[in-house]
């Protein structure tokens, strides 16, 4: 084999044995928001005044997909031992 085709040859396998390595983030989705200290009747506890008037001029409704995640979720996701980056509704 030449020099080039040889270099060709490792760049090649250099890729797909890179490509083969598992990724260091993950997004963890929950199903639900069970036992969660936030009810949709009472938005001004979880939201901000601003936001609820945005709603309100859109017509939009509140639902459980404005309740934050249940902070008992994210405690054993941390006591797993992960690194949380950010939590979304």
């Amino acid at each position: 084999m030449n020099k080039i085709t040889l270099l060709l040859l490792t760049l090649l396998v250099s890729s797909i044995l890179q490509s083969q390595v598992a990724p260091d983030k993950y997004w963890i989705k929950f199903t639900d928001k069970n036992n969660s200290q936030y009810s949709t009747d009472n938005p001004e506890a979880f939201l901000s005044q601003r936001a609820i008037d945005r709603i309100l001029k859109q017509n939009i409704a509140i639902t459980e997909n404005d309740i934050p995640v249940n902070q008992s979720y994210i405690n054993s996701v941390v006591s797993a031992g992960v690194t949380i980056l950010t939590v979304s509704k």
